[in-house]
């Protein structure tokens, strides 16, 4: 804990310093007007190099911020998390704001215009789902207030807190003759505070709302002071844009269903890059001819990872939709292709430091990097992405960093920080579950599983037992425990509240109910978690992969519902198999195994389930909602 606030001090230190060496005013000259320019610049250049250093430091405080607050959010809530972080990194917005409003030009305010519209979708939509899957979870003993919101001890204070803070700007700039951007970087620090302690109450069911409710307010502050800037002249294009983006994301917040929360996910991803994309296009045509080899190498991080961001997430969204085929598209040479035109990208960044002024190779660049996100993503499997989705959100928020270099935007370096620390704690977590590295995440075309070696007992597996709801009702009513066991396949049948309303039986007749889940089980990291949340079951029933093992030894019955690679004893004892060391549920342990599937068609990795031939198991073949329903109707007779 001490750490903690240690580095939370360092970075908010570093933030005040910065703020106040951003204050000096420009030295004034005599000489001509093309004098008076060459002086500016070289100021401006003289000046750049500490503004770069101190951004540098908040960025590496807020990055081991991050991780300490990050790190103890449980795996409960990183489905939450991460749609918060991605909420909280629609702080581009007030970068975005700006480019819109200032009138530089027709088609920087036609792209800020429509990195408005992007950011305030990734903002509402953000904080309106992330609310709605926080106010699912709760224990027996929780009361949690659907209209948290519409309480007047929080509606009021939160609208007079926002006018205080325009009031307060107002104030301070015309009657008392603060600079406007004094008393900004003053709320952005508020802001950023409220940002991590929104974060950190993420680390608790309990108090997680509430610590939303900051972060949403420490994003009003934000953007409320932003509107202020005195750079702007024109709101017309950025109130279009703000209701374009509100719009679109409060009907993606309220109307999506939380069995499609992951395409959603990576959908936001693709709306935050693309706004980092746009402004950092529209900066550089504003002020290339100006540019020295420091300002060039943020600008350059800016586009290229938005470029790849945007595509790549986009990409991803179209899998988990099924709008493209969710098995791996691969072909000959694909690697060496894929290193050829990052190394291609990152020749040309490189050129473009020293040669700024090369306005083609700067478009050829941006091209690069978008077909580099398609090239990515396209070859990994559906399977996969929990790991994708986690790197796209670390992605996004170093995308959402370099825009804060760009415009030397503290606040946007710390929550970009944060984004990315999020991200890539998340796809490390992923790849530890999946038995995967690093390096096989970013360049191995992982998902493409090669079929699996046939040994000499391949033949010998054994026979598939099959079992009918009346049979299954029988087995559930003389167990004492039970452990159910969600997968995607549950999601797909959305089946959740009919595993909910089972488990509330089973407990009504004595008999003790967990729900096993493990770190990958779906599309995105929690998505089992949030499932179960909507049905109305209890955090407290939910175990972990490292909590729940040590129990299937002493259940009677261990339930599948869709789950199929997780549960594969390949993982374990077959070294031929792709599975080979992943970690798994060791269901194979249970006395009794059910296993509701529609066939015996293997899960994503393409590997025979060896589970399904061991004598404790029975299949229950068919749809998972209607099995269970029937399931249900025999217990009640």
């Amino acid at each position: 804990m001490k750490s903690l606030w240690l580095f939370f001090a360092g970075m908010l230190l570093a933030v005040v310093f910065s703020s106040a060496g951003c204050g000096k005013s420009e030295s004034e000259t005599d000489h001509s007007a093309k004098a008076a320019l060459e002086a500016k610049e070289a100021e401006e250049a003289a000046r750049s190099t500490p503004n770069y250093e101190v951004g540098l430091y908040i960025f590496i405080l807020a990055g081991f911020l991050g991780y300490h607050v990050i790190s103890r959010v449980p795996p409960l809530l990183h489905t939450p998390l991460m749609s918060a972080t991605n909420a909280i990194s629609g702080i581009s917005l007030i970068g975005s704001l700006v480019v819109a409003g200032a009138d530089y030009s027709i088609l920087s305010t036609f792209l800020g215009f429509i990195a408005v519209a992007c950011s305030s979708t990734n903002v509402v939509g953000g904080f309106l789902i992330t609310d709605r899957m926080l106010k699912m979870f709760k224990s027996e003993k929780d009361k949690v207030d659907a209209r948290f919101w519409l309480r007047p001890q929080v509606a009021v204070p939160t609208a007079i807190g926002l006018l205080l803070v325009g009031a307060g700007i107002y104030w301070l700039e015309h009657l008392q003759n603060i600079p406007a951007r004094m008393v900004l970087s003053n709320l952005y620090i508020v802001s950023s505070v409220l940002f991590i302690l929104g974060l950190k109450g993420l680390s608790s069911p309990k108090y997680a709302r509430r610590g939303m409710f900051l972060a949403e307010f420490g994003m009003l502050v934000a953007i409320v002071g932003t509107l202020f800037d005195p750079a702007i002249k024109n709101y017309l294009w950025i109130v279009i844009g703000l209701v374009i983006g509100s719009t679109a994301g409060a009907t993606m917040g309220l109307r999506i269903p939380m069995t499609a929360v992951p395409q959603r996910t990576a959908l936001s991803h693709s709306l935050g890059a693309l706004a980092a994309t746009l402004v950092g296009i529209a900066h550089y045509l504003l002020h290339y001819n100006h540019f020295h080899a420091l300002e060039m190498i943020p600008l350059g991080f800016e586009v290229v990872i938005g470029g790849l961001t945007f595509t790549g997430s986009l990409m991803a969204a179209a899998k988990l939709q099924e709008l493209l085929p969710g098995a791996p598209i691969t072909y000959k040479f694909q690697n060496a292709s894929n290193f050829l035109l990052l190394g291609v990208l990152i020749l040309t960044f490189i050129y473009l430091i020293f040669v700024p002024t090369a306005v083609g190779l700067f478009f050829l660049m941006v091209l690069l990097a978008l077909g580099f996100g398609f090239l990515l993503v396209v070859p990994i499997g559906a399977a996969d992405m929990p790991v994708v989705i986690a790197l796209l959100n670390s992605y996004a928020g170093l995308a959402d960093a370099a825009m804060g270099f760009v415009l030397m935007n503290k606040i946007q370096i710390i929550t970009g920080s944060l984004d990315g620390t999020s991200g890539f704690l998340l796809s490390l977590l992923m790849c530890r579950a999946m038995n995967r590295s690093a390096l096989n995440v970013l360049f191995g075309a992982f998902g493409k599983i090669e079929k699996e070696e046939q040994g000499p007992a391949a033949d010998a597996k054994g026979t598939v037992r099959s079992i009918v709801p009346d049979e299954v009702g029988v087995l559930l009513d003389s167990a004492r425990s039970v452990i159910v066991v969600p997968g995607y396949g549950m999601a797909v049948a959305q089946a959740q509240y009919a595993v909910s309303d089972l488990a509330k039986i089973l407990n009504k007749r004595g008999i003790d109910v967990k729900y096993a889940i493990h770190p990958v089980a779906g599309r995105m990291p929690g998505h089992m978690n949030v499932l179960l949340a909507e049905a109305n079951v209890p955090y407290d029933q939910l175990y972990e992969m490292e909590q729940i093992n040590p129990y299937f030894a002493e259940a009677d019955i261990a339930l599948v519902v869709g789950a199929n690679d997780v549960t594969n004893p390949a993982a374990k004892n077959n070294k031929s198999s792709p599975l080979y060391g992943m970690p798994i549920l060791e269901v194979d342990r249970a006395k009794s195994i059910i296993v509701l599937k529609r066939s015996m068609r293997p899960g994503f990795a393409g590997v025979d389930n060896d589970l399904y031939y061991n004598p404790k198991c029975m299949m229950l073949f068919g749809d998972a909602k209607e099995s269970l329903n029937k399931l249900f109707a025999a217990l009640k007779a």
